[in-house]
Formats: C-alpha cells, structure tokens, sequence
C-alpha cells in the first residue's frame, strides 16, 4: 500500500516537473524567436490575413516574420542613401552588411528556387553574418500571390524557424505604359509589397493559370495607370528596375523618364519607391562597360528619384537558388 503511495507521489512530482520544464522550454523559444516582450507591427495587416484566409488555424505570432507597410516604410525610409544594404559583394555578405533583396522570385514564376528554399536560405544566412537585425526579403512572384500564400502557409508550419527573417509578401506585375515619346507601349514592371494574398480582389485578378509557362509571364499586360491606381489600395506599388527602361527608349529617354515618374507618383497615394540600386552586383558591378554605359544610367535614375522625393531601394532579381544574385 504505501509501495503504490509513494510510487504514485514520484509519478505526480515527474509530471510537474516534466510540465515545468515543458512551459520553459515553450518560453525560452517563443521568446527567443520573436522577442515577445516588443508590441507586434501591423497588426491590422496580420489580422486581415488570417481572417481573409479562412483558416481557423492560423496564429496571429506565427506571422510575426511578415513585414507590414508600416514596418517596411520605416525600413526602406531609412536606407534610402544605403546601397550597401542591397549590394551582395563578397565583402558585404561576410560582414553581414548585405541584408535587404526586396525582389525575388520562386518556382510559383520563372525561379529556380521554391519559397521554402528561400526561406531557408536567407535564414542560415542570418544567422551565420547579422549579427544584430534581420534578413529582409521580397517574394515577389510574376502576376500572382501564390507565392506569397505559401510564405504564410510556411510561417505557420515552421512557426520558430525563421527567427532572423524579415519578409515581404509581393506580387510584380506586368504593365503596359503609353508614352508621347515612344511609338509603342513599354512593357514595365509594378512590385507591389505588403499584398494579403488571400484578398478577394487580388485573388480574382492575379491567379496563375493552369496552363501558364515562360514563368507565368504570358498574362496580358495592364495599363500601367490603372495597376498603380489600383494597388495603392491594397499594397505599395512601386517601380522595377527603372534602369532597364531607359536603355529601351533611345534619344527620349529622359523626357519619358520624367513622364513615367510624374505618371507615377500623381497616381499613387503611398511612399513612392524605385528601385535605384538594382542589379549593380553582381551582374553589372565586373562587366567591361559598366562605367561606360551602366552607371550613367544608375545615376541618373537616383537623381530623379530624389528630385521627386522617391525612395531608393535595392535587390538583385533573384532567379537562381541563391539570395545573393
């Protein structure tokens, strides 16, 4: 009899010790993960998420790696002058100074990488070079938010595992512009950050075909007016790789630069953003005519979009498996 008391006694006493360690161990992670002490950036962003979503499983703390538009405003606000942030040359990377590519793609367009792989490589990244701060990512998809669905579906599924990351859930999307100094429509790219791809909206306008190929870039292009109008109400939109478009006009190019920008920033009501550090490592930064016929065109961009009061960001386009190009 007392042989079974006290055998019941030890097994009480295992049990509380086991459901002590077992809330402490659960802290220690949560708190290690996403500094739960520190208030949670847009919450009504991450709450609509999860309600649009209508998946009752879905945790408001699993989707604290997202960034809001607050959050992202704040961020590309104060590297507006900071190439170093988005330029991965092997100096940077080493010292983990390299920690913002606000424009990539996945195997849901023309990516080599899936969204996990990026996930998982700007994590391991991180955690080896940042030492205080985080890894900031796009997933940025052709013309539709799949790719950003399977961000939250990941966050949800791997709820401690990308403690160094920061990521954008985007969308880039094909545009036909009309200028008065060009014969044809151009074709230019809106990214559009901050998206909830579970939105109603979004979802009926940029889905991906079951019969999509080339990268799920044969949708027909948009007026460029009407998807900047458009995505100021339900994202930021901003501009892609401008300098692309100036090597395609010729002699016009500053007089439809200047359009193109005006066009722009009269349509949209957010922060206007271009991205003027595009691209210039590693594919342009080693090239022989990249003095001769590259930087003009970076320098030019960049002056503009400070005349206007446009935000300067940065990414490398990323196709390939790594983050890094």
């Amino acid at each position: 009899m007392e042989s079974n008391i006290l055998k019941n006694k030890i097994f009480q006493y295992v049990i509380i010790l086991f459901a002590f360690l077992l809330a402490g161990f659960g802290y220690y992670v949560i708190d290690v993960r996403y500094n739960i002490s520190e208030p949670m950036q847009d919450l009504e962003y991450k709450t609509a998420i999860i309600k649009e979503s209508h998946n009752p499983f879905y945790r408001l703390e699993s989707l604290r790696p997202i960034v809001g538009e607050e959050e992202l405003t704040e961020f590309i606000i104060s590297n507006n002058n900071n190439p170093q942030i988005y330029t991965p040359s092997p100096e940077n990377i080493a010292k983990g100074v390299f920690r913002a590519n606000l424009h990539m793609h996945t195997l849901q367009s023309d990516g080599c990488a899936s969204v996990k792989e990026r996930l998982d490589a700007a994590q391991e990244y991180a955690q080896n070079n940042i030492k205080d701060g985080f890894m900031y990512i796009a997933i940025t998809d052709h013309n539709t938010v799949l790719g950003a669905k399977e961000v939250v579906k990941l966050l949800e599924k791997y709820p401690n595992k990308y403690k160094n990351v920061k990521v954008i859930l985007g969308m880039e999307v094909f545009t036909a512009f009309k200028s008065k100094y060009y014969d044809k429509p151009v074709e230019i790219h809106v990214l559009n950050w901050c998206i909830n791809p579970y939105d109603k909206f979004l979802n009926k306008e940029f889905y991906k075909p079951k019969n999509a190929n080339k990268g799920n870039r044969v949708l027909p292009d948009r007026d460029f007016d009407y998807v900047i109008e458009m995505m100021s109400k339900y994202a930021i939109p901003g501009i892609a790789h401008p300098i692309r478009y100036t090597n395609r006009i010729g002699q016009n190019k500053h007089l439809y630069m200047e359009e193109m920008i005006d066009r722009y920033t009269n349509l949209t009501n957010k922060h206007a953003f271009m991205e003027g550090f595009y691209q210039v490592y590693p594919r342009y930064y080693e090239a022989k005519f990249f003095n001769e016929e590259i930087l003009p065109y970076i320098d030019y961009v960049n002056k503009k979009a400070d005349e206007h009061n446009i935000i300067k960001t940065g990414s490398t386009d990323s196709h390939s498996m790594t983050i890094f190009d």
